[in-house]
């Protein structure tokens, strides 16, 4: 079987959802099918970044947005009514290139991730998957009501997401997104057709980490140059880390993940906090931590980083917003508060109670091993898009 994969940004290296995501299942894809990327970059692609690829792909093209242009095509994209979430990646100039190189192709599937994509390739006369993977528009609400200075400017986009949305769906003849809660959260009547493919567990994670006593009491891990993942940060050393030390506690806290900016690595001048931005294997992170501790209030999808920390062994404490999304049984495979006062709670007790800890830790992990595999996830994708007998390489 032939696939055409097309993604707003090139997947390598993986320091984001939607690249994390794009690159595992091109490699899940690869063991059975062979898979095509047409990549959009608004930067350039490095040689390595193309060699990390290639194992998987029977070919690649990169298509640049250009950048200089990228006033006038938000402009006119603005003006015919897109979002600005679209019309950024929206390069008029390439489009019928995009479309021209994918016709020639001549796939049998075409999978097109985030609506982003979707202008090039939703009038393409093949059968075609859109993966929402996240509902954009409801992220934006999340901004209006997080900065009401710019309410207006936010709500007003996530009207026009919500729009194209609806609007995308009917081009396409299958639709995905990464969880039931992101399921109910789009606003389609049609929206129970969508297909939850969630994300998996990279294989690494997996075996047992080899590693030393661990530094820290507590550890986050994400793209600390995103939104959430950076309040989160900002949580966990001004609210509670205090709430801990209030308790008697002296807990010690690593923050690890690419793009750190300058307010978080400010944070680092708090006694016991370390920064630290990218890592070549962030499995060294995880293991040098004890507690894996997320305290998200905001954001979309489903958070990678709650199971890689399950996988490798740490007993997570999160919010229930992020355990929506992943589904594991609180109070037994993980740890879920919406209060500081709860949060701090679940550390409390991890820090001072072996057998809590050692039973939340092993029953996560299981969890994960049952649940979070991207090739059980990849397989349910093929056999949706109606490839189920189709597996072996023309």
């Amino acid at each position: 079987m032939q696939i055409v994969f097309v993604t707003p940004r090139f997947p390598y290296p993986v320091e984001k959802g939607d690249k994390l995501r794009a690159f595992h299942q091109i490699r899940t894809l690869s063991q059975h099918c062979d898979v095509h990327l047409v990549a959009l970059s608004h930067h350039k692609v490095t040689p390595d970044d193309l060699t990390a690829m290639k194992p998987f792909c029977k070919t690649i093209k990169v298509f640049y947005v250009r950048k200089w242009l990228l006033p006038l095509q938000m402009f006119l994209g603005w003006m015919e009514g897109l979002p600005l979430q679209v019309s950024y990646f929206f390069d008029r100039t390439i489009k019928r290139s995009v479309q021209h190189y994918i016709i020639h192709l001549e796939p049998d599937h075409v999978i097109c991730q985030l609506i982003r994509a979707a202008p090039y390739v939703r009038a393409l006369p093949f059968a075609k998957t859109l993966d929402y993977m996240d509902v954009f528009s409801v992220g934006m609400v999340q901004m209006a009501e997080k900065y009401p200075l710019f309410s207006f400017l936010f709500r007003s986009e996530a009207k026009r997401l919500a729009a194209y949305e609806r609007t995308v769906y009917k081009d396409f003849d299958k639709h995905t997104i990464i969880s039931l809660q992101d399921r109910d959260r789009l606003k389609l009547a049609a929206h129970d057709q969508v297909l939850v493919v969630p994300n998996g567990v990279d294989e690494r994670f997996i075996p047992p980490h080899n590693k030393n006593t661990p530094s820290f009491d507590i550890v986050f891990v994400g793209n600390l140059g995103y939104g959430p993942n950076q309040d989160a940060a900002r949580y966990l050393v001004r609210q509670l880390m205090p709430s801990l030390q209030r308790r008697g506690l002296q807990p010690t806290l690593l923050l690890a993940g690419a793009r750190p900016g300058r307010g978080v690595k400010k944070l680092a001048s708090r006694d016991g906090v370390e920064i630290r931005g990218w890592v070549d294997d962030i499995r060294d992170a995880y293991a040098d931590g004890r507690i894996f501790v997320a305290p998200m209030f905001t954001g979309l999808g489903l958070q990678n980083k709650i199971l890689e920390a399950m996988a490798m062994g740490l007993p997570c404490v999160t919010t229930s917003m992020v355990n929506n999304a992943v589904g594991a049984a609180a109070g037994k495979e993980i740890l879920v508060a919406d209060t500081l006062e709860g949060l701090a709670e679940h550390v409390q007790n991890l820090m001072g109670n072996e057998q809590l800890y050692s039973e939340i830790a092993s029953a996560g992990r299981a969890f994960i091993l049952a649940h979070y595999q991207w090739e059980d996830h990849v397989q349910k994708l093929l056999t949706f898009i109606g490839s189920q007998n189709m597996y072996a390489k023309k």
